[in-house]
């Protein structure tokens, strides 16, 4: 899977396809992010949510976990464009897959539209890796796609994820054909749901995940 032959229109596409929807998802719960000092980003793309988090939070540390180079490329130039402290930010060009990662370090854990890239299997392993890098008391943000549950929603949804897999299998070779929902892993890796905001009638969601007593 990779993103390289996207990334120099990702950004374009994602306003065509989407306007400003996407963008406002990652950052519902940003506020919740206002404290955290070692925050890890996993497939972070061109960097929309790493500049918000870096302006909306001066002393955290960034880990980014993204495949394709031309995606790191695009999120350097967009901290550099705000003219934000690229000292704060770590790239590993890696597949998250068979990312190392280290022992209870980040308080902060962020996958928006990032998760529903893989297969269940795939899903499991990834977010029991990832848990094992947070602390105690992380929070783990996520934004991504989801079926509704019934009527007129639910058919659209369909028809849309049928589509947006259809196309990202073709053009990245994702491995995944349908979403699965993280939420079961989540629970296993001791995260519970604090808080769910919907958006383009149920298509899209945000959540904010708390682990431990928070």
């Amino acid at each position: 899977m990779s993103f390289d032959t996207l990334a120099p229109q990702y950004r374009n596409m994602e306003a065509l396809l989407a306007g400003n929807i996407l963008q406002r998802c990652r950052t519902a719960f940003l506020a919740e992010a206002s404290d955290c000092r070692q925050a890890l980003l996993l497939g972070e793309g061109p960097g929309r949510f790493l500049v918000e988090l870096l302006q909306a939070n001066s002393r955290v540390q960034v880990t980014c976990v993204e495949r394709s180079p031309q995606m790191i490329q695009g999120a350097r130039r967009e901290v550099t464009r705000k003219g934000l402290d690229g000292e704060r930010v770590m790239f590993e060009q890696c597949d998250a897959l068979e990312w190392q990662p280290p022992l209870g370090v980040f308080d902060l854990v962020v996958t928006h539209f990032f998760l529903d890239c893989f297969r269940c299997d795939e899903l499991g392993n990834l977010i029991a890796k990832v848990a094992i890098s947070a602390t105690d008391d992380a929070r783990w943000l996520l934004a991504d796609f989801r079926q509704p549950d019934s009527g007129w929603r639910k058919w659209r949804a369909k028809a849309v994820l049928a589509l947006m897999y259809a196309f990202f299998r073709f053009a990245t070779g994702l491995s995944a054909s349908r979403l699965t929902p993280p939420n079961g892993f989540l629970e296993a890796a001791g995260f519970r749901l604090a808080g769910q905001r919907l958006a383009n009638f149920g298509l899209v969601h945000s959540d904010l995940w708390l682990r431990g007593r928070r």
